[in-house]
């Protein structure tokens, strides 16, 4: 953990380089110093249906949820929120051109009761130094 996933209307992806914010929200993580590397992961999902207030055309959405792992204290919550909201923001708003979006971002912490997450290769292949298959 942490994972973040967003959803946002495909119309967004014409105007903002999504494998880009990828990145960056992702680098943003690694950057808090909060988070295991093996662990980070940044995913994105295009709505093709939607409809976002009066309909028009120019409006639209990126929706965040972050999901980590219990005991870290609210200002890690805050400091991590605060860094990823603004990369997003900082990512698309100079590519809208006068077009509208609402931005959301939710932090939701697991209970390790109900998970399970045993199986991961990818911390053995970073401590052993290797990138993949």
């Amino acid at each position: 953990m942490p994972h973040l996933s967003f959803d946002y209307d495909a119309e967004l992806a014409s105007l903002v380089d999504m494998n880009g914010l990828c990145a960056a929200l992702r680098d943003a993580l690694v950057a808090s110093g909060h988070f295991p590397l093996g662990g980070i992961r940044v995913r994105g999902h295009a709505a093709d249906c939607h409809a976002i207030a009066d309909v028009a055309a120019g409006h639209h959405f990126l929706d965040m949820v972050l999901r980590i792992g219990p005991g870290r204290g609210d200002a890690v919550h805050q400091g991590v929120l605060h860094a990823l909201y603004d990369v997003a923001r900082g990512h698309i708003e100079p590519r809208l051109g006068g077009e509208h979006c609402a931005l959301s971002l939710e932090l939701r912490e697991f209970d390790p009761q109900r998970q399970r997450k045993d199986w991961n290769t990818v911390h053995a292949a970073l401590k052993s130094g290797g990138t993949g298959p």
